[in-house]
C-alpha cells in the first residue's frame, strides 16, 4: 500500500500521505523518530515502487472523492533516497490533474545532490529540517550515516532555496536539554538568514521516540520564537510532562475503544477528548503497524481492529 490516510495536518490540512518503502529506509537514526531507530542506515538511492500498482492504487483513492489538501512524500523513510522522485510526482500531476500542490518532507540530508534538488522542483512544498548548528549536536540529535556532514547538510538547503520556487518551510525539532539552548539557537538563526525559508515550523518530539526525550518549557519556546523572528511558528502545541506522557497513552485508547466498535476520525476525537491532529498522527502509526485497517462506510472513512 502506498498511501495512507488522508491525515488531519496542522500545516497542510487534509494530507493524503504517499509511503515509497515497504520499511524504515533512512540515512539518519534520529533519537526522536516515531518509526523506532534505522535498523541498517543507507545511503544509496533505490527504486521500490511498482509503478502499475501506484497507478492502480492511486485511481482508486481518486474514485472515492475524499477531502484532499495536499499530496505529502514522507512514510516510512527519507523520501529523497528513493529514485525518480520527479516522475513519481508527474504521475500524481498527470492523475489528478494538477488538481493538488505536493509536498515533500525531507531530513535536508541529500539535498547537496543537485540531480534531488531537480527532481523536486516540480513539488509545490519542501518542508525540510534542520535540527542543530552544530556538528557534535547534529550526531546526538540525527545519528546520520557517516557520509553526511552538517556542512554539505546546510549547502544543500541554500541551494535548494535558490534554485526552488515553491514554498520552503524549514523544520526544527526542539529538544530539551539539547538544542533549545539559546546560544545554539542564535547560531540557527545565522544559518536561518542565509537559507531564507518561506516559514520555520517549531516542532516538538510528542508523539512516541525510541530514546527519551524531553519539552523544553513554553518560557523557553517564546524565547526562541523571538530569537528566530517573524518567520517562526510553532506548528505542535506546547505540552507540561503530565499532559506529555498521557500523549504516548494515545494510541492505547484508540485500541481500546475500536476493539468496542469501528469509529471515524471525528468520533474518537470527540469520544477520547483529544485534538484531532493528534489523534490522526496515531491513527497513521496504527495503519503502518497493520493493528487496525481502513473502511468506507456511507462516506466516511471508519477505523477498525485488524483481526
Amino acid at each position: 500500500m502506498y498511501f495512507y490516510g488522508p491525515v488531519l495536518s496542522r500545516r497542510l490540512g487534509f494530507s493524503l500521505g504517499i509511503d515509497l518503502f515497504s520499511k524504515k529506509t533512512c540515512d539518519f537514526s534520529c533519537i526522536y523518530c516515531q518509526l523506532g531507530k534505522t535498523p541498517k542506515k543507507r545511503i544509496r538511492r533505490i527504486s521500490q515502487i511498482n509503478w502499475t500498482e501506484f497507478k492502480k492504487e492511486l485511481r482508486n483513492i481518486l474514485k472515492k472523492n475524499l477531502k484532499i489538501d495536499c499530496f505529502t512524500l514522507s512514510g516510512s523513510g527519507e523520501p529523497t533516497l528513493h529514485k525518480n522522485l520527479d516522475k513519481i510526482i508527474s504521475l500524481i500531476k498527470k492523475e489528478t490533474k494538477n488538481k493538488y500542490p505536493i509536498c515533500v518532507i525531507t531530513n535536508s540530508s541529500l539535498l547537496y545532490k543537485k540531480e534531488i534538488r531537480k527532481e523536486l522542483r516540480k513539488a509545490e512544498i519542501i518542508i525540510p529540517s534542520l535540527d542543530a548548528a552544530s556538528f557534535n549536536l547534529f550526531k546526538k540529535i540525527n545519528n546520520p550515516h557517516p557520509q553526511i556532514k552538517l556542512s554539505k547538510v546546510i549547502e544543500g538547503l541554500i541551494n535548494l532555496r535558490r534554485e526552488f520556487k515553491g514554498k520552503i518551510y524549514l523544520e526544527i525539532m526542539l529538544i530539551k536539554g539539547l538544542n533549545d539552548g539559546l546560544k545554539e539557537i542564535e547560531k540557527l538563526k545565522k544559518i536561518i538568514e542565509k537559507i531564507n525559508p518561506d516559514k520555520v515550523h517549531l516542532n516538538l518530539p510528542i508523539r512516541p521516540t525510541p530514546e527519551k526525550v524531553n519539552l523544553p518549557s513554553q518560557n523557553k519556546l517564546e524565547k526562541i520564537k523571538k530569537i528566530i523572528g517573524d518567520k517562526a511558528f510553532l506548528v505542535t502545541p506546547s505540552l507540561k510532562a503530565k499532559q506529555y506522557k498521557d500523549s504516548l497513552k494515545i494510541k492505547e485508547k484508540i485500541l481500546e475503544f475500536l476493539k468496542r466498535r469501528p469509529a471515524n476520525l471525528e468520533e474518537l476525537s470527540i469520544c477520547l477528548g483529544e485534538n484531532s491532529s493528534l489523534i490522526s498522527k496515531h491513527l497513521s502509526m496504527l495503519l503502518k503497524e497493520k493493528r487496525i485497517r481502513k473502511r468506507f462506510h456511507k462516506g466516511k472513512l471508519n477505523f477498525l481492529i485488524n483481526d
